[in-house]
């Protein structure tokens, strides 16, 4: 799991979902509803430990796709509920046993959807309990110098202009964006664009995504805004130097 810990983007706190389960795959409808309405999202397998490890991110929600009685499970939720008591936690399950929903209910959980689930009805849900958590959904809409990125469109502009970009670089360009400040490694990278089942690519693939992506960039006018780190992964600017200078001398 990546280690992410960020609060400001613009202005504009961006809610930051970890997806713990093997129904949130990348195609699911409900995790392209999450990332269209501006949520940030880590997307990991069914694991105890990697839960209570989470208490060290900064999460704004927890979704766990629970399918048993797992004492592990429980003891880490009451763990996390005993450290912040209004991290909003919800529970999806393809069993509707009311001993489940008793014990997750009483472990501190949130809301328990039984599986299938409407997309738009978990969305609501998930809305519901970030209201009730004193928590705003975030715009859909980021800002950086020039560059302008429209989350539920998918468009990225720079100076009012829009910027065609294919999906892989698109995907690369969100991931560093709501993460910006952040080193992202290109295996991290890899695994966001091939998800589990599908046959990865050479690591020199992203190489190949980011040059193309900067290069679009920067002839669009909005500068080098993302950093390689040799041997390591890619880096968003914060700002871009090269503006705030041009805007100086103006």
């Amino acid at each position: 799991m990546v280690v992410i810990n960020y609060k400001e983007l613009s202005g504009v706190d961006i809610m930051h979902v970890l997806l713990m389960g093997e129904i949130f795959f990348s195609e699911h409808d409900f995790y392209q509803e999450l990332k269209a309405t501006g949520f940030s999202i880590d997307r990991v397998g069914y694991d105890p430990q990697i839960l209570s490890a989470s208490r060290f991110y900064d999460y704004d929600m927890i979704i766990v796709e629970l399918d048993a009685l797992d004492k592990q499970f429980f003891a880490t939720i009451k763990l996390l509920r005993s450290i912040n008591d209004k991290l909003p936690m919800l529970v999806v399950s393809k069993k509707a046993d009311v001993e489940l929903k008793v014990q997750a209910f009483q472990a501190g959980v949130d809301d328990y959807v039984v599986i299938p689930f409407a997309t738009q009805e978990l969305l609501a849900r998930c809305k519901a309990v970030l209201r009730r958590s004193d928590k705003v959904v975030a715009d859909r809409i980021i800002k950086v110098d020039q560059l302008q990125i429209n989350l539920e469109t998918r468009e990225v502009f720079v100076n009012g202009n829009i910027v065609r970009l294919t999906g892989k670089e698109y995907a690369i360009l969100e991931m560093l964006i709501l993460r910006r400040g952040v080193l992202i490694s290109k295996i991290t990278i890899l695994n966001y664009l091939y998800p589990e089942g599908v046959d990865e690519p050479d690591m020199k693939i992203i190489d190949v995504f980011v040059c193309k992506l900067r290069k679009k960039l920067q002839n669009a006018g909005a500068g080098d805004l993302i950093s390689t780190m040799w041997g390591q992964g890619y880096i968003f600017r914060q700002s871009n130097p090269a503006v705030k200078d041009n805007l100086h001398q103006a």
